[in-house]
Protein backbone atom coordinates (compact mmCIF):
# COMPACT_ATOMS: atom_id res chain seq x y z
CA UNK A 1 0.00 0.00 0.00
CA UNK A 2 1.81 3.40 -0.81
CA UNK A 3 1.29 6.92 -0.05
CA UNK A 4 -1.54 7.77 -1.72
CA UNK A 5 -3.30 4.16 -0.74
CA UNK A 6 -3.44 4.94 2.75
CA UNK A 7 -4.29 8.44 2.67
CA UNK A 8 -7.48 7.03 0.62
CA UNK A 9 -8.41 4.53 2.86
CA UNK A 10 -8.29 7.02 5.88
CA UNK A 11 -10.37 8.85 4.02
CA UNK A 12 -13.15 8.56 1.58
CA UNK A 13 -14.01 11.16 -0.40
CA UNK A 14 -11.08 13.33 0.86
CA UNK A 15 -11.77 15.99 -2.32
CA UNK A 16 -15.47 15.70 -1.94
CA UNK A 17 -17.73 14.42 -4.42
CA UNK A 18 -18.07 17.53 -6.58
CA UNK A 19 -16.23 18.02 -9.94
CA UNK A 20 -13.66 20.55 -9.58
CA UNK A 21 -15.25 24.25 -10.42
CA UNK A 22 -12.41 25.02 -12.93
CA UNK A 23 -13.58 21.72 -14.67
CA UNK A 24 -16.95 22.71 -14.58
CA UNK A 25 -16.39 26.40 -15.73
CA UNK A 26 -14.59 24.81 -18.90
CA UNK A 27 -17.01 21.54 -19.16
CA UNK A 28 -20.76 23.17 -18.60
CA UNK A 29 -22.72 21.09 -21.45
CA UNK A 30 -23.65 17.52 -21.90
CA UNK A 31 -21.79 16.41 -25.38
CA UNK A 32 -23.82 14.56 -28.30
CA UNK A 33 -20.41 12.90 -30.02
CA UNK A 34 -18.07 10.94 -27.49
CA UNK A 35 -15.18 12.84 -26.86
CA UNK A 36 -12.12 10.92 -25.51
CA UNK A 37 -10.79 12.68 -22.38
CA UNK A 38 -7.86 11.44 -20.00
CA UNK A 39 -7.54 11.93 -16.60
CA UNK A 40 -3.98 12.21 -15.37
CA UNK A 41 -3.97 11.58 -11.13
CA UNK A 42 -7.75 11.49 -10.49
CA UNK A 43 -7.70 10.38 -7.10
CA UNK A 44 -10.85 8.76 -6.30
CA UNK A 45 -12.63 10.27 -9.65
CA UNK A 46 -14.81 13.05 -9.27
CA UNK A 47 -13.57 15.04 -12.14
CA UNK A 48 -14.12 11.27 -14.39
CA UNK A 49 -17.76 10.80 -13.24
CA UNK A 50 -18.92 14.70 -13.71
CA UNK A 51 -17.59 14.52 -17.30
CA UNK A 52 -18.92 11.04 -17.53
CA UNK A 53 -22.35 11.84 -16.96
CA UNK A 54 -21.90 14.67 -19.50
CA UNK A 55 -21.59 12.25 -22.17
CA UNK A 56 -17.68 12.26 -22.52
CA UNK A 57 -15.52 8.66 -23.35
CA UNK A 58 -13.36 9.16 -19.96
CA UNK A 59 -10.13 7.28 -19.40
CA UNK A 60 -8.21 7.65 -15.95
CA UNK A 61 -5.07 7.33 -14.64
CA UNK A 62 -4.00 7.05 -10.69
CA UNK A 63 -1.12 5.59 -8.92
CA UNK A 64 -3.62 4.47 -5.90
CA UNK A 65 -5.20 1.69 -6.49
CA UNK A 66 -7.73 2.39 -3.68
CA UNK A 67 -8.56 5.76 -5.85
CA UNK A 68 -9.33 3.28 -9.37
CA UNK A 69 -11.41 0.69 -6.72
CA UNK A 70 -13.59 4.15 -5.65
CA UNK A 71 -13.67 5.84 -9.09
CA UNK A 72 -15.27 2.36 -10.34
CA UNK A 73 -17.81 1.74 -7.41
CA UNK A 74 -18.90 5.29 -8.06
CA UNK A 75 -19.06 5.12 -11.53
CA UNK A 76 -21.26 1.93 -11.09
CA UNK A 77 -23.73 3.81 -8.37
CA UNK A 78 -23.95 6.87 -10.92
CA UNK A 79 -24.70 4.67 -13.87
CA UNK A 80 -21.69 5.78 -16.03
CA UNK A 81 -18.34 3.75 -17.69
CA UNK A 82 -14.96 4.92 -17.05
CA UNK A 83 -11.92 3.20 -17.82
CA UNK A 84 -9.67 3.21 -15.31
CA UNK A 85 -6.25 2.08 -14.81
CA UNK A 86 -3.62 1.93 -12.24
CA UNK A 87 -0.15 3.81 -13.23
CA UNK A 88 2.08 6.32 -12.26
CA UNK A 89 1.54 9.65 -14.80
CA UNK A 90 5.67 10.38 -14.45
CA UNK A 91 6.20 7.71 -16.57
CA UNK A 92 6.01 8.61 -20.08
CA UNK A 93 5.05 5.68 -21.23
CA UNK A 94 1.84 4.80 -18.95
CA UNK A 95 -0.93 6.73 -21.17
CA UNK A 96 -1.56 6.00 -24.70
CA UNK A 97 -0.24 8.42 -27.69
CA UNK A 98 -2.05 10.42 -29.85
CA UNK A 99 -5.56 9.34 -28.78
CA UNK A 100 -7.65 11.87 -26.79
CA UNK A 101 -9.31 14.75 -27.73
CA UNK A 102 -9.06 16.28 -23.75
CA UNK A 103 -6.43 15.76 -21.74
CA UNK A 104 -6.85 17.02 -18.06
CA UNK A 105 -4.93 17.18 -14.58
CA UNK A 106 -6.25 18.54 -11.33
CA UNK A 107 -4.14 18.73 -8.00
CA UNK A 108 -1.86 15.56 -9.61
CA UNK A 109 1.16 16.84 -7.80
CA UNK A 110 4.16 15.33 -8.58
CA UNK A 111 7.93 14.84 -7.17
CA UNK A 112 9.85 17.35 -9.41
CA UNK A 113 11.66 14.58 -11.45
CA UNK A 114 8.24 13.89 -12.81
CA UNK A 115 6.92 16.89 -13.89
CA UNK A 116 8.61 16.97 -17.19
CA UNK A 117 7.28 13.47 -17.60
CA UNK A 118 3.95 14.20 -16.49
CA UNK A 119 3.31 17.17 -19.04
CA UNK A 120 4.46 14.97 -21.99
CA UNK A 121 2.00 12.65 -21.28
CA UNK A 122 -1.01 15.80 -20.89
CA UNK A 123 0.86 16.48 -24.25
CA UNK A 124 1.53 13.29 -25.96
CA UNK A 125 -1.78 12.24 -25.60
CA UNK A 126 -3.81 13.95 -27.32
CA UNK A 127 -4.38 14.10 -31.20
CA UNK A 128 -3.23 17.17 -33.15
CA UNK A 129 -5.56 19.98 -32.17
CA UNK A 130 -6.95 18.25 -28.61
CA UNK A 131 -6.95 20.12 -25.71
CA UNK A 132 -5.13 20.36 -22.30
CA UNK A 133 -6.03 21.70 -19.24
CA UNK A 134 -4.49 21.76 -15.37
CA UNK A 135 -5.03 23.29 -12.40
CA UNK A 136 -1.83 23.12 -9.94
CA UNK A 137 -1.09 25.00 -6.62
CA UNK A 138 1.68 27.74 -7.43
CA UNK A 139 4.48 28.10 -4.69
CA UNK A 140 3.03 31.03 -3.03
CA UNK A 141 -0.19 28.52 -2.06
CA UNK A 142 2.36 27.90 1.30
CA UNK A 143 1.33 31.13 2.58
CA UNK A 144 -2.29 30.28 2.24
CA UNK A 145 -2.19 26.43 4.20
CA UNK A 146 -5.79 25.39 2.07
CA UNK A 147 -4.48 22.52 0.72
CA UNK A 148 -1.89 21.13 -1.48
CA UNK A 149 1.48 19.88 -0.98
CA UNK A 150 3.85 21.16 1.90
CA UNK A 151 6.94 20.53 0.18
CA UNK A 152 7.58 23.72 -2.44
CA UNK A 153 9.18 21.46 -4.77
CA UNK A 154 5.85 19.83 -6.22
CA UNK A 155 4.09 23.16 -6.37
CA UNK A 156 4.34 25.70 -9.94
CA UNK A 157 4.83 28.96 -11.02
CA UNK A 158 4.27 30.26 -14.39
CA UNK A 159 8.20 30.22 -15.70
CA UNK A 160 8.50 27.22 -14.87
CA UNK A 161 5.41 25.25 -16.50
CA UNK A 162 6.95 27.65 -19.56
CA UNK A 163 10.41 26.29 -19.52
CA UNK A 164 8.93 22.75 -20.01
CA UNK A 165 6.64 23.39 -22.16
CA UNK A 166 9.09 24.78 -24.81
CA UNK A 167 9.99 21.35 -25.97
CA UNK A 168 6.58 20.57 -27.45
CA UNK A 169 4.47 21.55 -30.55
CA UNK A 170 1.67 23.26 -28.59
CA UNK A 171 -0.52 26.53 -28.49
CA UNK A 172 -0.71 27.80 -24.98
CA UNK A 173 -4.12 29.40 -24.92
CA UNK A 174 -4.43 29.92 -21.15
CA UNK A 175 -1.61 30.11 -18.29
CA UNK A 176 -1.77 32.22 -15.50
CA UNK A 177 -1.67 32.21 -11.55
CA UNK A 178 -5.34 33.23 -10.19
CA UNK A 179 -6.39 33.10 -6.34
CA UNK A 180 -9.72 31.46 -6.28
CA UNK A 181 -11.79 29.81 -3.52
CA UNK A 182 -11.92 25.81 -3.62
CA UNK A 183 -13.95 23.91 -1.16
CA UNK A 184 -13.29 20.16 -2.03
CA UNK A 185 -13.84 17.85 0.90
CA UNK A 186 -11.70 18.25 3.98
CA UNK A 187 -8.25 18.68 2.09
CA UNK A 188 -8.96 22.05 -0.11
CA UNK A 189 -10.51 24.64 1.86
CA UNK A 190 -10.58 28.13 1.09
CA UNK A 191 -8.58 30.84 -0.64
CA UNK A 192 -6.07 29.50 -2.57
CA UNK A 193 -3.39 30.44 -5.07
CA UNK A 194 -3.39 28.24 -8.35
CA UNK A 195 -1.99 27.70 -11.95
CA UNK A 196 -4.50 27.41 -14.49
CA UNK A 197 -3.74 26.17 -18.28
CA UNK A 198 -4.99 25.47 -21.13
CA UNK A 199 -2.82 24.14 -24.36
CA UNK A 200 -3.39 23.53 -27.80
CA UNK A 201 -1.29 20.13 -29.79
CA UNK A 202 -0.50 21.86 -32.57
CA UNK A 203 0.79 19.87 -35.52
CA UNK A 204 2.65 16.86 -35.36
CA UNK A 205 4.91 16.22 -31.83
CA UNK A 206 7.89 18.16 -32.48
CA UNK A 207 10.73 19.46 -29.89
CA UNK A 208 11.53 23.12 -29.15
CA UNK A 209 8.60 24.83 -30.59
CA UNK A 210 6.39 26.85 -28.40
CA UNK A 211 4.05 29.37 -30.07
CA UNK A 212 2.48 31.53 -27.35
CA UNK A 213 -1.14 33.43 -28.04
Amino acid sequence: MNHWDEKFDAHTNMYGLEANAYIQNVFKHPVTERHKVVMLAEGEGRNAIYLAKLGYDVTTYDFSKVGIQRQNMRAQKENVSIHAYFGDVTDPDIVPKAQFDYSINIFGHVPSAGKRAMFQNLIESLVVGGQAYFEFYAKGQLDYQTGGPKDVSMLYDVEEIERMLKSFSIRIHRLEQVEVERYEGDAHHGKALVIQGHIEKSKSFQSKCLDIL
